[in-house]
């Protein structure tokens, strides 16, 4: 790595300081607040018209409440009945822990999932891993299979809504022009996550498989398309290029959606993936969005090394007119202990990092003209050349 290149990257990493605004915006003033501790993403977005929507959902480190709801309630938001909707874009921990109390906080809210996720086999598997020995694996299913059970028992399927390319979550046209759209994901991409699925449910008398949605990719992520009267913004979620013409990026720029949907080119875009490579199409960045637009996103501490890497940040860089991630990209270093422990710690786990109590938290706000300003908290990056 050119080792000038690198400095000048970090002299120009700035950290914020606590200046997240925090009264409610107005109602003619948009709102999309990114939350990330370094596992985790949520989404909050303002509709405007004191009317909110929620995308994926994370837990706050400190008071072990959804993010959101902790957000929401300190901006005098009434969660039941002015949340609109909640989506869960895929069911990967990192973007469903929390999403069963979330849920029952948003009384009225419609519920958003990928189209998989409301086929047969998801519910199967969800009551399958209901209750077994393994207890600590597959939360995700688990906070799933809560979520289905929940509506159940009220009777409530009405409110659950399969997701897929082209679907509509809100729609108004005054004042402006306020829509939210689904542009993943395809038919194929639907087939395929159920079929791989279908291959989990064990026959009568099988053992099941442990960490069934850990060895998945992110076919059925759900990308969604925000317009909000000259604003517009493209929340990638964990979307990434497969290399097939009918899944992943490759579909929603080869489906024509951008013309069909007469889309606006995104002023602000949610990179997909914690900015990781296996999410970038250079496509996506020429033909869907601004010149230059506001690029966000969150890190993800999960591997030895984190996301986005330094090749990452460079490449996104590049493309956008500033680039912010909710927590340094880099996990902390773990505490010292006492040798005997960190050896046990070695054998029963494949990678830690300290995440410690943070919550990153960056905050975009637009008026309908386009007009955009964007905060960070104290734990907040923004990388500038």
């Amino acid at each position: 790595m050119n080792l000038s290149l690198l400095n000048k990257l970090r002299r120009n990493m700035q950290n914020f300081s606590g200046v997240i605004n925090g009264k409610k915006p107005a109602k003619d003033v948009s709102e999309v607040s990114l939350f990330g501790p370094g596992i985790g993403e949520c989404i909050v977005i303002h509709l405007g018209d004191n009317k909110w929507f929620i995308i994926d959902s994370c837990r706050c480190p400190l008071t072990d409440k959804p993010i959101a709801i902790k957000y929401l309630e300190e901006l005098g938001v009434q969660t039941a009945t002015q949340v609109e909707g909640v989506l869960i874009t895929h069911w990967h921990k990192d973007h469903i822990n929390g999403a069963f109390d979330l849920i029952n906080k948003c009384d009225s809210a419609q519920i958003y999932f990928s189209a998989a996720l409301l086929k047969k086999e998801a519910i199967q598997l969800s009551k399958l891993y209901k209750k077994d020995s393994f207890a600590s694996t597959d939360t995700e299913i688990r906070e799933f299979g809560q979520i289905i059970e929940h509506l159940r028992s009220r009777e409530d399927y009405s409110r659950a809504n399969p997701v897929h390319a082209s679907s509509t979550l809100c729609q108004r046209t005054t004042p402006l022009q306020i829509r939210l759209l689904a542009l993943s994901p395809s038919s194929q991409a639907v087939n395929q996550s159920i079929a791989n699925l279908a291959q989990h449910i064990p026959e009568a008398g099988d053992f099941r498989v442990r960490h069934v949605i850990r060895q998945s990719k992110n076919l059925n992520s759900v990308v969604l398309y925000f317009e909000f009267g000259s604003f517009s913004a493209i929340f990638g979620s964990d979307l990434e290029e497969t290399g097939n013409p009918n899944t992943g990026w490759s579909a929603i720029l080869n489906g024509g959606m951008k013309d069909t949907l007469s889309l606006k080119l995104g002023k602000l875009f949610k990179v997909p993936h914690h900015g990781s490579a296996n999410g970038h199409n250079n496509c996506v960045w020429k033909l869907l969005l601004d010149n230059k637009p506001l690029a966000i996103t969150t890190p993800y501490y999960g591997g030895p090394s984190g996301l986005p890497t330094d090749q990452d940040i460079r490449r996104i860089q590049g493309l956008a007119s500033e680039f912010w991630i909710s927590r340094k990209p880099r996990p902390p270093k773990p505490p010292k202990r006492d040798r005997m422990v960190e050896r046990e710690m070695d054998n029963v786990t494949r990678s830690r990092s300290a995440i410690k109590d943070k919550m990153g938290h960056i905050q975009v706000r637009a008026n309908g003209r386009g007009s955009l300003s964007i905060q960070g908290n104290e734990h907040a990056v923004s990388y500038r050349l």
